[in-house]
């Protein structure tokens, strides 16, 4: 047997790494598939398999290229991978040398998308005391949306049916495509000076791709900065935007920021109608319990008697005069003890003027007080006397001395004709004396 036709398993290997190496088509391979068995070695390279639903292949990131990930490569992403295949000698296996590295389509718009919510939450945009309140009863709405669509219609409809006076002003505008995220910011803008009430920022529903101008930065932060109240209704009730997080209220479709943008007239009436029937009971109950107050005041007996009340001031104003004199008598004893005591005391005092000083001021003060307590005196009795006159003057007794006279029947005054009946006795009081008539006749007109 001829050996020398025999190859070594390292002849072998290197004559097909220097195939792999030669190969220009395997110089620069482009490769899409999911990450797996992903391992960060403490030396900064990056060890992984790339595979699809029917091949893997082993691939490795040295740490020169890794270092300008903007991401972190993990179990199960869908990455777009660039770099080169070559055979690694000391396994037999060939695996792909990898140079750039990027999350493929959807994944990569997700990733913006957190860094852009990342962004904003670091800046304080999502915080709840930033939030407007949505007016309760706006009058004019603005709708920035597509003419088109139809949400549109059923946002329209929606406002109209739950409350038909708010006026609503629609912006149309590209809500997909490349004009659409200038296009939404200018709008935004127009309806933020037009002075509307609320704005309602809307889009039906749609893959990531199609919503995407909602996640834009510039977007979001035009939504954060805006003067007006603003909720947001893009796509379906588990697509959430970026706009959602920065806007007054999320909405989960367009058609309900249309209902939470205006109250329901149904239930306002439902309502109104509740306060009409408590506000009635409580003026029933207001109205029953004053009456009753008014009857029970009435039925006062002394307001039967006024005579009673002047009698009881009269009464007071005595008890007050009594206590005047007390007091007077007691102020009068005090400054009396006081000055027998200054007497006493200066009676022990050698020197002459000072005596006479002492003398002097007690005097002064003895006649300030006399002419005091006379004065207060004459004004109590001339306040006693102008209140005597005053119930004088309403007394009953002197309105009968002016020819005035009451008439009564069954013990009751009659105030009115129409109390009375032909063929009644009445008895009618003077200021001196009563006498009883039969009445002849009743006149309920007063011009008879």
């Amino acid at each position: 047997m001829d050996s020398n036709k025999y190859l070594t398993v390292q002849s072998l290997t290197k004559y097909i790494k220097y195939k792999f190496d030669k190969d220009p088509y395997l110089q620069r391979v482009f490769l899409k598939g999911e990450l797996s068995n992903v391992k960060h070695h403490s030396n900064g390279h990056i060890y992984f398999s790339v595979k699809d639903d029917a091949s893997v292949i082993n691939a490795v990131m040295f740490r020169y290229d890794a270092e300008k990930l903007d991401f972190k490569a993990e179990e199960g992403q869908n990455v777009l991978l660039s770099g080169n295949i070559t055979l690694y000698e000391k396994r037999g296996q060939y695996q792909l040398y990898v140079k750039e590295m990027q999350i493929d389509g959807v994944g990569q718009l997700f990733l913006k998308l957190e860094e852009n919510k990342k962004y904003l939450e670091e800046k304080g945009y999502f915080k709840a005391d930033l939030k407007k309140t949505i007016p309760r009863f706006p009058e004019h709405i603005a709708i920035v949306s597509s003419s088109t669509s139809a949400a549109i219609k059923d946002m329209i409809t929606t406002l109209t049916r739950r409350y038909p006076l708010v006026k609503v002003s629609l912006y149309n505008t590209y809500v997909q495509g490349g004009l659409s995220k200038q296009s939404v910011i200018n709008n935004l803008m127009a309806a933020d000076k037009l002075g509307v009430d609320t704005i309602i920022l809307a889009r039906g529903g749609g893959s990531i791709e199609d919503l995407w101008t909602f996640n834009e930065l510039d977007v979001a932060m035009t939504v954060a900065n805006l003067k007006t109240p603003i909720i947001t209704g893009v796509g379906h009730e588990t697509d959430f935007t970026l706009v959602d997080f920065v806007s007054d209220l999320r909405a989960p479709t367009p058609t309900a920021a249309a209902e939470q943008a205006v109250p329901n007239q149904r239930d306002l009436q439902v309502k109104l109608e509740e306060f009409n029937r408590q506000t009635t009971y409580q003026l029933k109950n207001k109205i029953s319990t004053d009456r009753k107050q008014l009857e029970n005041l009435a039925s006062y007996y002394k307001f039967k008697n006024p005579n009673l009340l002047y009698i009881e001031q009269t009464e007071k104003l005595h008890d007050f005069n009594k206590n005047i004199e007390r007091s007077m008598v007691k102020q009068l004893t005090l400054f009396k003890h006081q000055l027998d005591r200054l007497n006493t005391s200066l009676s022990y005092m050698s020197p002459s003027p000072s005596i006479n000083k002492y003398q002097q001021d007690l005097n002064r003060y003895r006649d300030g007080l006399y002419r005091g307590v006379r004065k207060v005196h004459r004004q109590k009795a001339e306040s006693l006397n102008n209140n005597i006159q005053v119930l004088e003057s309403v007394s009953p007794t002197q309105i009968l001395k002016r020819g005035y006279s009451f008439t009564t029947f069954n013990n009751k005054i009659v105030s009115d004709a129409k109390e009375l009946n032909k063929g009644d006795f009445v008895d009618i009081s003077f200021s001196t004396g009563s006498v009883t008539a039969e009445v002849i006749e009743v006149n309920e007109d007063d011009k008879k």
